[in-house]
């Protein structure tokens, strides 16, 4: 039996080693869904997923990780976890679907984005329709992301966005980091103009798992990076209005925020996957991110911003101390490598895998 620390991971491919070894232990087969590039030791990278209980359950909890790259190693412990200690037929006409690594790319090679620096939870726009402008990035794109990690470079480029806060409040300034955008390719929280090999995956799981045709699903979504330390924040960030949030707050409790409410860890975003759900499984589903806390705000930003720079740089060589540096850097901002922070995860996970499938048991 692997003990907590070592559910956990510092790098993709021990990660997926772990999860292939904790299905193994429970009995389970892995569904691999191979990405067509490698990772930075040449190891191949995929969508890994697993499902637990009966096939035809009218109930399941999806449960993802990975979007951003190595927000992965936070889901991938909670997930060994489950394979290993959670019993789910106990919870009657109950599934659970693990989708490990949805941005395997990412995990792999340290980035938040994906092989063309496409944030996978803005992607799932609907590119058929003219995305909004976000036009608090279109001015501070070149500070967000500035031209080199120079102090003087920095420091203006610093004043550049604090001076901004300061004139339009710090809503708005959250919505121009992070709420996405669609027109600078090299910046940070870009959507892309397409579906990416990432969403299509999902999109695929969706169908093959016939999850829409299910009477309840729950979509649980890992990430990490906003809040406090070891703190999950469920924070619902679909459509107020989609039956999915009063479900989902009913089994949860008021511990769940409403990102468009303004009053979550994360402003309102656009292209998330909870537009996936909503839109594949209608208002029989439901979406959650667990949003685990990590570092201080400032520097989760700082470690995010040095490795766009050093990519828009075209500092790539994975063996070069400079950008080993800046990865580990940014690894350390989603992932701290403490036993506290890992025992949080796993515990918190426990409470709320178990809020979400009692809720599920008793309404389907």
């Amino acid at each position: 039996m692997l003990s907590v620390r070592n559910r956990f991971a510092r790098t993709y491919a021990e990660a997926r080693h772990r999860f292939h070894l904790a299905a193994e232990l429970n009995g389970s087969k892995v569904k691999v869904y191979k990405h067509p590039m490698t990772g930075p030791n040449g190891e191949e990278m995929a969508s890994d997923v697993v499902f637990l209980g009966n096939i035809e359950a009218k109930a399941v909890m999806v449960v993802t990780s990975g979007v951003h790259g190595p927000e992965l190693f936070c889901g991938s412990g909670a997930q060994i976890d489950a394979l290993l200690d959670l019993d789910i037929a106990r919870y009657g006409d109950v599934a659970m679907l693990l989708v490990h690594a949805v941005n395997p790319y990412g995990t792999a090679w340290l980035r938040r984005t994906n092989e063309d620096n496409i944030d996978i939870n803005r992607n799932f726009a609907d590119f058929t329709k003219p995305r909004p402008a976000n036009p608090g990035y279109e001015e501070l794109a070149d500070d967000f992301v500035p031209r080199d990690a120079g102090e003087a470079t920095w420091k203006a480029a610093d004043a550049r966005i604090k001076a901004y806060g300061e004139k339009h409040g710090k809503p708005a300034l959250d919505i121009a980091t992070s709420g996405g955008q669609y027109t600078r390719p090299d910046g940070w929280f870009y959507g892309g103009t397409g579906p990416t090999w990432s969403r299509k995956t999902m999109e695929s799981i969706v169908a093959d798992y016939n999850l829409k045709n299910r009477k309840l699903v729950a979509a649980v979504d890992f990430h990490t990076g906003a809040g406090p330390f070891g703190y999950c924040e469920p924070i619902y960030s679909g459509d107020p209005a989609h039956p999915g949030r009063d479900r989902l707050q009913r089994w949860i409790g008021p511990a769940m925020t409403i990102q468009r409410d303004g009053k979550a860890a994360t402003p309102p975003q656009q292209g998330l996957s909870s537009e996936l759900w909503e839109k594949s499984c209608g208002p029989n589903s439901g979406y959650v991110s667990f949003e685990y806390g990590t570092v201080p705000h400032q520097e989760v930003l700082n470690s995010l911003r040095a490795e766009h720079v050093l990519h828009k740089q075209g500092k790539n060589d994975w063996k070069s101390a400079e950008v080993q540096a800046v990865k580990q850097r940014l690894l350390h901002a989603f992932a701290p490598d403490h036993e506290t922070w890992r025992e949080m995860v796993v515990t918190q996970s426990r409470y709320l895998f178990d809020r979400i499938a009692r809720g599920l048991a008793a309404e389907v």
